[in-house]
Parts: structure tokens; sequence; C-alpha cells
């Protein structure tokens, strides 16, 4: 697997992640006005934010160690 497939996979695997999290963050709002509150966004971009270090990250692991000597 080239690093351009891990990466690609990894943030695949991170937005399953996102969307687990969003989703329960989700069921607990009583109603979809709750949305908007600061509470609610603050989370979300904490949520994209793992999101985009792990899509980045994924992206600067080396994969082949003994090309990198």
């Amino acid at each position: 697997m080239n690093s351009s497939k891990g990466g690609w996979i990894l943030f695949l695997a991170s937005l399953g992640m996102m969307c687990g999290l969003i989703g329960s963050d989700i069921s607990d709002l009583t109603s979809f006005s709750e949305v908007w509150t600061p509470g609610f966004i603050g989370g979300s971009m904490l949520h994209f934010a793992t999101v985009v270090t792990a899509f980045i990250g994924g992206k600067l692991i080396p994969t082949n160690s003994e090309n990198n000597k």
C-alpha cells in the first residue's frame, strides 16, 4: 500500500469516527434549533479538527523506512 492510499483509508476511517461522535451529539439534542448553539458548533469543529489532523498525519507518516536512510 502506498502512502497516498493509506492516507485516504485513514481519512475515511476518521470520517466514520466523526459521524459516530457527531451522531452521539445529535442524539442528545431536543430540537434541531440547538444545532446553531455555540456548544454544538464548537463540538463539531473539534470533531472536524480530529479528522483533518488524522488525515494529515496519515499523509506524513513514511511507509518505507529503508528508502529514508
